[in-house]
């Protein structure tokens, strides 16, 4: 099957295995500095332009559909991959595999943390991996652009608006209404054009979408987000349905990822529960910044405090399976709809949007380190490269985090 792009054609290779899911996002969350607009920009490198096994509409219907959910972004992304190449299996496998490098450093964090007191300046060691990982996501946001935006005067009206008003508003309400913008602009301008649509999809009945297993998951998350409104986890005594009810909460409440939900969790978890001190909940976010992985991993380091290991699994779990399923849920639906002209044209006004918020990331990640020239020089060698020559990320990645590691600790005199 072709896919045509505004640079080169691309021939999706089927069928992709789970283990091949398995081994490619393991080695994708291996090297996930950054946010998850990193992690995407590795998913179009590995998977659409490298191995070529999913369409380049893939990633921006992912970010446009994770935009309008619960929960962390990066996972919620990841599964919808998963689900769009291997159904639910392979969400499932996408997203275990994806967190699983993330884990296991958080979970050696915590256990140096709690008996040996572990410091540490590995900070200073990913200080350059900062510039590199804005240059990925740069090359995304320009590849999107050339696909998607490009030729296009209102489209490229759209993008420019949103990356202005993400820079200076920094809200996720902000975010919301300028997907929904993107969305109304489409539909009513009829942004994607003409389909040629069987119209086979209209066929397909509510039955079939909202089968019993809809039916109870949809039941299972809507007791899970009523526990945490009005706290019920305060009547029960076992830790370890404490730990879940509270951050299954916390997941399938706050829109906007990571940073959004760290001032709702230390408000919970040091303020309301005192489950950690205010201390470990700075060193915890601290060593979240340090894994290769959504920031949410900090979690692990909550319950690896409470009851240890269990407890560091129980709350891994947690924070990510209800929004992954909430995913799912949404993607069969997608699924099923997607060829209609309304949805089409809907998603041809958001895809501006979205090239918007990721050359916006990038942005915001450079200021959020001090200013440097080298940074500044790294973004832009990384972008050279990995447009021009088309280099994988992890290369790119790996290649600044020795540079950081001899910065560091092995410091040149002058």
């Amino acid at each position: 099957m072709q896919i045509l792009s505004s640079n080169y054609p691309i021939t999706i290779k089927q069928p992709v295995t789970l283990r091949y899911l398995f081994l490619k996002f393991l080695k994708i969350g291996l090297v996930s500095f950054g946010g998850y607009m990193a992690l995407v920009a590795m998913i179009q490198r590995e998977l659409v332009e490298k191995d070529q096994v999913i369409e380049p509409d893939v990633i921006t219907d992912g970010i446009s559909i994770a935009s309008l959910l619960p929960g962390p972004l990066a996972v919620s992304i990841v599964a919808y991959v998963g689900y769009h190449t291997k159904n639910k299996m392979g969400a499932f496998i996408a997203v275990i595999a994806v967190l699983l490098p993330a884990t296991v450093t958080m979970l050696i964090l915590s256990w140096c943390y709690f008996n040996y007191g572990y410091k540490s300046h590995w900070n200073q060691v990913l200080f350059y991996t900062t510039g590199t990982v804005s240059g990925i996501i740069l090359t995304t946001g320009v590849q999107i652009y050339k696909k998607d935006v490009q030729g296009s005067l209102i489209k490229n009206v759209l993008s420019i608006v949103s990356f202005i008003l993400i820079i200076f508003l920094n809200s996720y309400l902000a975010t919301l209404g300028l997907i929904a913008l993107g969305g109304l602009a489409g539909y009513y301008l009829k942004l994607h054009g003409p389909l040629r649509v069987t119209g086979n999809e209209s066929k397909v009945g509510s039955k079939l979408l909202f089968n019993w297993k809809m039916k109870i998951a949809t039941l299972l998350l809507g007791v899970i987000e009523l526990s945490y409104i009005f706290n019920l986890n305060q009547f029960f005594q076992n830790i370890y349905l404490k730990i879940s009810l509270v951050f299954s909460g916390i997941s399938l409440s706050l829109f906007g990822g990571g940073y959004v939900m760290i001032p709702i969790m230390q408000s919970m978890l040091v303020g309301n529960l005192k489950w950690i001190t205010s201390q470990e909940f700075l060193d915890c976010i601290a060593f979240s910044q340090l894994t290769p992985g959504p920031i949410l991993v900090s979690s692990v380091f909550i319950g690896y405090k409470l009851t240890g290991f269990a407890g560091a699994i129980a709350a891994l779990v947690a924070t990510f399976a209800p929004s992954a399923i909430l995913m799912v849920m949404v993607s069969k639906i997608f699924a099923v709809h997607k060829e209609r002209t309304w949805l089409r044209n809907s998603m041809a006004g958001i895809k501006p949007v979205v090239v918007g918020l990721i050359v916006a990331s990038t942005g915001k990640l450079l200021h959020a380190v001090p200013f440097n020239i080298s940074i500044i020089i790294i973004c832009a060698l990384t972008f050279f490269i990995s447009l021009k020559y088309k280099v994988s990320p992890v290369y790119l990645i790996l290649a600044s985090l020795v540079v950081g590691v001899c910065l560091t600790f092995f410091p040149i005199s002058i």
